[in-house]
């Protein structure tokens, strides 16, 4: 039997890091080029072509026996301490020696075996997972050959190359920070790089700008949503609308830019609208976002100014061709209607009521602009104390007043255009109606209660003293004599004395009447009937005297 024969048979009986080995040092006797014996595993090509056996055989010309003990029984694997045996000065520094983990050993790391395919090393074995609290697993450049960054043989061993080295076409721009070198203060070597997302706010808590926890809401929860990945520039920031397509603004150019009423990192409450619009507005009643919304729809599909006020308002009836904003005004406090804003359209009336109790419309108009047909108040709601005296044809206030809502203070009409009768028989000086009546109820007067209120002098002489003036006269028709009666009237026949002379039936005679009735008996008043007595007892002063009209004369 040939000595490579007993190797295969030793080899078949061992074990299959054995049969590995056997067949490197098969390949290395026989330059490579060596036939598979019959019944050797098919694993031989991969273990003879892992890195280390190359390395160690196909380099280094080492015989198998040099590292693995060879009997008949077949092969055994190396001792782990047979490695220092060579390399003494490569001390593993990047493993910590004061470690509680078990150190690994040089075979741990370096590829001998079927698992290790042909790396120069098998970091990626262990690190796939977590090495305890401090040590996370590799995601990140798990593809890559650990030993470009870390030399576990030398120190410092975990200083790795700059990023810049590999990642030379990845420059960052953030704020005074600039270029690759600052790419582990955002990346962890290993993780994945959307973990550096949540690294933001452990600089910008205070920093400027400040982020707050307010900012981090549902879809703004990542920075990178916003800013591009090593591009943190206020000038590359992602439009608001890639994200709101659906989010039109009012016509107003002023709200087109989204940031002008949400602050992106303060977030997505609004900027209430009266830090910009200062007017006092409490039309409609505040909604969750205020009262402008409320009209203004900031993100309505349709988007204009302000809604339709009969958007809200559907059953109002307006006033004739008015539209609500010719009587309301949106931001002047509550809506209401006055003077001013009926005087727009109202220019007449409203100048004609001036000055006087009507010139507030809405006190006879309640509803003018919503409902224009609804009745005015009469005029007794206001003026109850007259309304309440007013008697006969007086009762109506437009007989007299012919506008007294817009024009009260217009001269009513004559007394004389109704009361014409009255009117056609009153005496020069009782043309004046009003003189003697109050226009309301009628009634007289308190001055012309008597005549004497007026006629002070008549009333204190004559027939003034004894009778009424109404006995003799009548300030107007038809209900009165317009002419002074006849004395006989009052003075029923037969009088005394000579006043049934013939002759003395005519009172006008010796009486003047009236407001002076007592008799002009003297002599000069008697000679001008009685001539022919002028030289009839020249000396006496009066006739009645011997001649008595009564009262014993």
């Amino acid at each position: 039997m040939s000595a490579r024969d007993r190797i295969v048979r030793a080899a078949i009986a061992g074990p299959a890091i054995a049969i590995a080995i056997l067949a490197l040092v098969i390949s290395a006797g026989c330059g490579g080029a060596v036939e598979e014996p019959t019944g050797v595993p098919g694993e031989w090509k991969l273990v003879r072509s892992s890195f280390g056996h190359r390395v160690h055989v196909e380099k280094a010309k080492l015989a198998c026996r040099d590292c693995h003990p060879v009997s008949d029984a077949g092969f055994t694997p190396p001792p782990k301490e047979l490695c220092q045996r060579c390399h003494a000065l490569q001390v593993p520094t990047i493993h910590d020696p004061a470690s509680t983990a078990p150190i690994p050993t040089c075979q741990d790391c370096h590829g001998f075996g079927l698992d290790l395919g042909k790396r120069p090393s098998a970091c990626i074995r262990c690190h796939a997972d977590a090495q305890g609290a401090h040590v996370p697993a590799i995601e990140t450049h798990a593809d890559a050959t650990c030993t470009d960054c870390h030399r576990p043989h030398a120190a410092p061993s975990l200083v790795a190359r700059a990023c810049g080295d590999c990642h030379a076409d990845t420059v960052s721009n953030h704020g005074a920070r600039q270029g690759p070198t600052d790419c582990l203060d955002c990346h962890r070597a290993h993780e994945s790089a959307r973990e550096a997302d949540g690294r933001c706010a452990s600089c910008h808590a205070t920093g400027k700008p400040a982020i707050t926890t307010a900012a981090l809401i549902p879809g703004h929860d990542r920075c990178t949503g916003c800013h591009r990945p090593h591009q943190f520039t206020a000038a590359t920031v992602r439009a608001c609308t890639d994200c709101h397509t659906a989010k039109p603004v009012l016509a107003a150019s002023a709200h087109r830019a989204c940031d002008g009423c949400h602050q992106p990192h303060q977030g997505a409450a609004p900027r209430a609208c009266t830090s910009c619009h200062r007017e006092v507005v409490a039309h409609p009643p505040p909604s969750r976002d205020g009262a402008c919304v409320g009209c203004h729809p900031v993100h309505d599909q349709n988007p204009a100014l302000a809604v339709r006020c009969d958007s809200c308002h559907a059953d109002v009836t307006h006033h004739g061709t008015a539209a609500c904003r010719d009587c309301h005004q949106p931001h002047a406090g509550p809506p209401k209607l006055d003077g001013a804003a009926c005087a727009r359209c109202h220019a007449q009336q409203t100048a004609t009521s001036a000055g006087t109790g009507h010139a507030a419309c809405t006190g006879c108009h309640t509803r003018p602009g919503h409902q224009p047909t609804t009745a005015i108040p009469t005029c007794g709601t206001c003026h109850r104390a007259i309304a309440t005296t007013i008697t006969g044809g007086h009762a109506a206030c437009l007989s007299c007043h012919v506008d007294p809502r817009h024009a009260p203070g217009a001269a009513p009409p004559a007394c004389g255009s109704c009361h014409q009768a009255q009117a056609a028989t009153a005496p020069a000086g009782h043309q004046a109606c009003r003189d003697c009546h109050d226009q309301h109820t009628g009634a007289l007067v308190a001055r012309a209660t008597t005549c004497a209120g007026c006629h002070a002098t008549q009333a204190a002489a004559g027939h003034g003293l004894h009778a009424p003036c109404a006995s003799c006269h009548r300030p107007h028709g038809p209900d009165g004599v317009v002419r002074i009666p006849t004395c006989a009237s009052c003075h029923d026949r037969p009088l005394p004395g000579l006043h049934a002379a013939p002759g003395h039936d005519r009172c006008a005679g010796c009486h003047r009447g009236g407001h002076d009735p007592a008799p002009h008996a003297d002599r000069a008043t008697c000679v001008t009937c009685h001539a022919d007595r002028q030289d009839h007892e020249p000396t006496a002063v009066t006739c009645a005297g011997c001649h008595p009209f009564g009262d014993g004369r």
